[in-house]
């Protein structure tokens, strides 16, 4: 036996020795130059981490391997079944704590909580409610009960409502339902695209009555500062459509008093916050509006741009893709900074969708000199011959059926993540 093995040894490791020669065995010291090499290519690969860092770095990933070892994969699960449990997560908890720098291209109807708007806004003077015929509500703040409108034939003021109801733990619960997609059953209430889309476009609706009563804008704007600088959120780009700001007397304010509230209410937070870089906003409007429409809306963007060139960032067109036109319908309009010579940086959305000839027209506008970066663009990846640009791919319940996924495409590129509707989905 030991002869036999002795004999085996004596022919192998010659043999052996002979394949690495001949470059047949994969040499150890270049494997680990090539992985080195490979690491070295990553975002940060350079950098030569402290002592703490490197102690951090061995900790979040020894909770990332628990994590996927773990019974429940949580982003195999749906948003709305997860979040309990991501907020338990030890690698959520560090992530709260760690800087994120900037959020780009939120939306103004879901800049703070729902939770806030019911609990502190809706408990102001003067507010009343209506329940509309279609599952909905609305608010609206008046010194008398407003006069009755096609969608909300009876305003109830709501410091009565809920005197009558004397629940008011459940019925705030109830609204913030009506602000909101959260439901315990995601599956089965929303069956498809054009049921959550409805319900997303109603939650904004609902919101608007509060959050365009001035006052409440001007504490609206100082609490989403406030909300994403306590999650280490350094800078804020606000995609708005301006709407009209109404005080309670009934006098309406213009666009230009809201770029100047804006610009009031973020330097007092910068002087409350130094370390807070700022805030502009991108002027929106939706894609229902005729080209002409557009136009009128794109020159008075320009002018904004040019009077608020510190507050005013860029214009953007919102409003579902697929059931919409398309940014190339629009591209007459969307063509006139450039013909003008005048800045108006576009920072537009699409390619949300799957693959069709809308989403590629869309996509197709990005052509636009003034063109700074494009949200949603899951389907450039698609396109190769569209110049280099920022693309955010959207990864929500909205996009949840996504027929040509980009990230075999992508992989490797630069990307990063961020927020857009989370108070929609009562998220942080």
């Amino acid at each position: 036996m030991v002869n036999s093995l002795c004999l085996t040894l004596l022919t192998c490791v010659p043999l052996l020795w002979l394949v690495r020669e001949s470059a047949g065995m994969p040499d150890p010291a270049r494997r680990d130059l090539l992985m080195r090499e490979e690491a070295s290519r990553q975002t940060g690969g350079l950098l030569a981490l402290t002592a703490a860092e490197q102690k951090l770095d061995a900790n979040l990933h020894r909770f990332k391997e628990q994590e996927m070892a773990a019974t429940l994969f949580l982003p195999a699960l749906h948003f709305f079944k997860a979040k309990p449990l991501i907020e338990k997560s030890a690698i959520y908890r560090l992530l709260q704590k760690m800087p994120k720098g900037a959020a780009l291209h939120i939306h103004s109807s879901s800049l703070v909580s729902a939770e806030w708007l019911v609990k502190n806004v809706t408990y102001r003077p003067h507010c009343y409610i209506c329940f509309t015929w279609d599952n909905s509500v609305r608010f609206l703040f008046s010194t008398l009960q407003p006069f009755p409108r096609w969608d909300c034939f009876y305003w109830q003021l709501l410091e009565s409502l809920r005197a009558r109801i004397g629940d008011n733990a459940g019925f705030d619960s109830s609204l913030i339902q009506h602000l909101t997609l959260f439901t315990e059953n995601p599956d089965g209430e929303y069956p498809n695209q054009d049921v959550v889309w409805e319900k997303f476009e109603k939650a904004f609706i609902a919101a608007a009555g509060l959050i365009t009563h001035a006052p409440v804008l001007r504490d609206y704007i100082y609490q989403g500062l406030e909300e994403l600088h306590r999650d280490n959120v350094m800078y804020l780009e606000l995609r708005s459509g301006l709407s009209r700001t109404y005080e309670l007397d009934g006098t309406i304010h213009d666009k230009i008093w809201t770029l100047k509230l804006f610009q009031e209410v973020t330097s007092k937070f910068k002087q409350n916050y130094p370390e807070f870089f700022g805030a502009r906003i991108i002027i929106s409007v939706h894609r229902a509006l005729s080209v002409s429409e557009v136009k009128a809306a794109v020159t008075e963007a320009i002018q904004l741009k040019k009077d608020f060139p510190d507050v005013v960032a860029g214009f953007d067109m919102v409003g579902r893709e697929n059931s919409g036109r398309t940014l190339w319908d629009f591209r007459e309009a969307l063509s006139l900074p450039a013909e003008l010579g005048a800045s108006l940086p576009y920072f537009f959305h699409a390619g949300e969708t799957g693959q069709s000839p809308y989403v590629r027209e869309s996509l197709k506008i990005k052509m636009q000199p003034q063109m700074q970066s494009f949200g949603l663009g899951g389907k450039k990846a698609f396109l190769p011959c569209l110049p280099e640009l920022a693309v955010a791919v959207s990864c929500f319940r909205l996009t949840a059926k996504v027929v040509a996924p980009p990230h075999p495409v992508v992989i490797g590129l630069p990307a990063a993540t961020q927020r857009r509707y989370s108070p929609a989905w009562i998220s942080e």
